[in-house]
């Protein structure tokens, strides 16, 4: 068994009686309920993580592109290459699929 240590946290009354409650409902102690909690969120912080948060990056990046493309149409390209640089300041560009150097045989 590991070594276990003993903390303290101060919780509200209201939130304290949720965690109970949740914590009976799945056959658990509060405190262990917290610490599983807790580690799940640690070690699952990426995102998207739930199926709203993805349609809305889905939605999102359908608009991006189609305003892009109505931009290029409307001869406005440079317009959109600007925009693509400074975005890029803010979030570099990750590296093209094509160019990561892909495992196994080669043909």
């Amino acid at each position: 068994m590991s070594k276990t240590l003993a903390r303290h946290i101060r919780v509200d009354e209201q939130h304290w009686r949720r965690i109970e409650s949740l914590a009976d409902e799945r056959q658990t102690t509060p405190n262990q309920l917290l610490v599983e909690l807790a580690i799940e969120a640690l070690d699952h912080r990426d995102w998207p993580q739930n199926p709203l948060e993805i349609r809305m990056l889905r939605a999102c990046l359908f608009t991006s592109q189609a305003l892009a493309r109505d931009m290029i149409a409307a001869g406005r390209g440079d317009e959109v290459e600007a925009i693509r640089r400074e975005i890029s300041k803010m979030v570099p560009d990750l590296p093209d699929e094509s160019s990561t150097p892909q495992s196994g045989p080669q043909s």
